[in-house]
């Protein structure tokens, strides 16, 4: 009896054990093709801002790319939450605009500092 009842015990732990293996893989499977949906998607509004930027006369922004990831990230949030509005998607844009902004203020800043550097090292 005591052998049928370790046995049980053993498949029982090696069934669980499975069992979460499985979920975890699962979980980060999900995770990798949810950030290279988003990644794509972010390529693809770009290529496409790039695109327009070509056909469109005079001087055109064309925003990092991580400007792009972070608003396909937030829309793919607001898809799944069944919250897309106009309110929720001027909020989006709102964010948008900060990310834009601070990614350009910091590459301002290295450009002033380095620009600093170098003529303090004449």
């Amino acid at each position: 009896m005591d052998a049928a009842v370790a046995g049980l015990i053993g498949a029982g732990i090696g069934a669980g054990s499975t069992l979460i293996t499985v979920w975890i893989q699962a979980h980060f499977v999900e995770k990798r093709e949810r950030a290279k949906t988003i990644l794509d998607f972010a390529i693809r509004h770009r290529a496409e801002g790039l695109e327009h930027a070509d056909k469109v006369a005079g001087p055109s922004t064309i925003l990092p790319l991580a400007v792009h990831v972070h608003f396909q990230k937030e829309l793919l949030l607001l898809v799944e939450s069944n919250n897309v509005n106009s309110k929720s998607l001027a909020k989006l844009h709102a964010e948008n605009d900060l990310v834009a902004q601070s990614i350009h203020d910091e590459k301002v800043s290295r450009v002033v500092k380095k620009a600093m550097a170098d003529h303090e090292a004449r």
